[in-house]
This record gives C-alpha cells, sequence and structure tokens, in this order.
C-alpha cells in the first residue's frame, strides 16, 4: 500500500488513478490517542488525546500535559481506487484564534538567547533549534495563553484494511509574544504512535 501520510488531497487523487471525490464526512465521532504528545521536544513524552464530535464541522479538542485546546474544525472524506481497491482517506483541519496552556514565552525567549552563540542570534533555523531545546526547560503557564492554533489530522490506509495510519501535526503560535525581531514564536508539535481509540 502506498505511503498516503505524505500526501494532501491533491497528492491522493493523483496516485488514484480511476477515481477521486471529496464528500462531507460521515456523523460518526473520531477519538484519537497518541502515545506521545510530541516526538522532538525531549521531555513531552506524556500521551495525548483528540476527539472530533463527527459530521462536516465541530470542535476538535486536544489534551495532554502540555497541549490542551479547542479549536472549531472542518472534516472531509477523499475516496477513490488505488490498484481496483476503493480506499477512503479522512481529514481533519482547524485553524483560528484559542487559548492553549504554553511554555512562559518570557522565560522561553530568555532561554532560546542564552542558548545561541551572538553570530547566531538572527539565524532562523538556529532559533528554531534552541526554541525545541528550549521548551522542556522553562515553566509552563499557569493559565491558558492566546495562540493561533491550526491541527492537521489524516487519518489514511494503511497496511489492514480497518486500521488507518494516523498521522497528527499541530502549530500553536503567541498571540502576544514575538521574537526580538518581532517574529512570530511558533512550536510545531508532532504526535507519535497515533491510533483510533480501541485499535
Amino acid at each position: 500500500m502506498h505511503d498516503f501520510k505524505r500526501f494532501g488531497h491533491t497528492g491522493l487523487c493523483a496516485l488514484m488513478a480511476l477515481a477521486c471525490a471529496s464528500r462531507i464526512a460521515d456523523a460518526a465521532s473520531i477519538t484519537i490517542d497518541c502515545a506521545r504528545e510530541d516526538k522532538l521536544v525531549v521531555g513531552w513524552t506524556a500521551p495525548l488525546a483528540l476527539s472530533y464530535p463527527g459530521g462536516a464541522s465541530g470542535d476538535l479538542a486536544l489534551t495532554s500535559e502540555h497541549i490542551t485546546f479547542t479549536l472549531p474544525a472542518a472534516q472531509t472524506l477523499t475516496t477513490g481506487v488505488v490498484d481496483g481497491t476503493d480506499v477512503t482517506a479522512t481529514s481533519i483541519y482547524g485553524s483560528g484564534e484559542t487559548s492553549s496552556v504554553m511554555p512562559d514565552p518570557a522565560a522561553l525567549m530568555a532561554c532560546v538567547e542564552n542558548s545561541l552563540q551572538p553570530e547566531l542570534k538572527d539565524d532562523a533555523d538556529a532559533q528554531a533549534l534552541a526554541l525545541l531545546g528550549c521548551a522542556p526547560k522553562v515553566a509552563m503557564s499557569t493559565s491558558p495563553i492566546a495562540v493561533h492554533a491550526s491541527v492537521s489530522v489524516g487519518l489514511f490506509p494503511g497496511n489492514e484494511p480497518t486500521v488507518p495510519d494516523v498521522n497528527v501535526e499541530i502549530r500553536r503560535s503567541y498571540r502576544n509574544a514575538k521574537t526580538p525581531a518581532g517574529d512570530a514564536i511558533t512550536i510545531e508539535t508532532y504526535p507519535s504512535n497515533c491510533k483510533l481509540a480501541g485499535q
């Protein structure tokens, strides 16, 4: 079976030689359990749970030790034929303003600044690596912080017909905190070992 996790709707359609169509998702609710909330940030190893009520739109809720927020989202089913087999991929996407528990922004930026050599303080890649290293070192906010968040969830045909592969990507940018250069402070999160609840 193809590795659908690398493809969005356009890429998936390109692989489907005979047919491809998007339609409104079914009404069944979806619950996803991820064994680890982020595979990049050292120390963010708690489990993550996502829930979506089903249907075309609804609130996507995420809960873990370092990630807790709710975001309006929409769900789409993409169906088609691959190698003579009918397949369906489900995508859920949400983006907007919300609030979430986050690393304290002042402490986070102080850690990043202290971690970088002077010649790297304006290097975007170096800042991103420092952010990953500093996120688990600083205290979390005592209350939810205003953020712009986006969540992308994909359920793709796997090796077993009844057990889809699940991919989750999360982005959160502080709304009221910036880098010294005025850029957004964004934490990207990639949960690992995500499965439909009960599988």
